[in-house]
């Protein structure tokens, strides 16, 4: 295996998983994102937002024909990605409800899942979601927020809050995502991102050291305190 060279790497692409309940504003974030994005929906959430009306710059995923649709969207992206700086896909939690309804298709009643659905589901998500992980474009994942019951090492039950995504997926795109962020809004309609996790959140920040942020600072990268200077997450002059 050859050397890893720093001086071949290209600029940073980023990667973030945002998560939170239905309605909180991911979609509406996503927008924020500097430079040219192409919005890959799995639900339709884009035509509420103003910021998307208009935009043409979407792919609509067919929710007859999920896994197909998905497939003509990955083969149009490989010859398209380099006319953009962003990837959004918006949202996971919807995309495997679609899949298991798809694949529910094949049983008598078409109604019924099978035990085996479930590590074909996992095994199908990860070899897709690498495939667009090695684009080199910013890539936002969003999901919305599910409660999970866990237990720590000193037997002592929590519920902690995360993506709503199946286990194996959920932690593989985790693990990809340079930013974890859970989405919250305030009473008075102030929307923040909870960047640091705990026994009660799934968070992770390893771009700057904000512990949490003022949503529409989230794509502004922080750089360390003696420079003094923020660092706007836009893309490099070509891109």
């Amino acid at each position: 295996m050859p050397a890893f060279k720093w001086e071949e790497q290209k600029t940073p692409r980023y990667r973030y998983l945002i998560y939170g309940v239905p309605g909180v504003g991911k979609t509406t974030l996503s927008a924020s994102l500097p430079g040219k994005t192409y919005m890959l929906s799995l639900d339709g959430s884009f035509t509420r937002i103003k910021a998307y009306q208009g935009n043409q710059d979407i792919w609509l995923i067919d929710p007859e024909t999920p896994i197909e649709d998905l497939n003509r969207f990955v083969v149009w992206f490989n010859h398209n990605a380099e006319t953009y700086d962003n990837l959004v896909i918006d949202n996971l939690s919807n995309l495997q409800k679609l899949w298991f309804v798809e694949k529910a298709k094949e049983s008598k009643t078409g109604l019924d899942n099978q035990l085996a659905h479930y590590n074909e589901y996992s095994n199908w998500a990860i070899r897709l979601f690498s495939k667009l992980l090695s684009y080199d474009v910013n890539i936002l994942f969003t999901a919305w927020e599910a409660r999970r019951p866990i237990t720590d090492a000193n037997g002592q039950q929590f519920e902690q809050y995360g993506p709503d995504v199946r286990d194996q997926v959920r932690d593989y795109v985790m693990g990809n995502c340079d930013v974890v962020g859970r989405l919250i809004s305030k009473e008075d309609g102030t929307r923040g991102v909870i960047l640091t996790g705990d026994v009660g959140t799934y968070a992770k920040n390893r771009l700057d050291d904000r512990r949490g942020c003022v949503a529409n600072e989230l794509f502004t990268l922080r750089l360390p305190a003696e420079t003094g200077r923020p660092s706007q997450a836009e893309p490099s002059d070509g891109q």
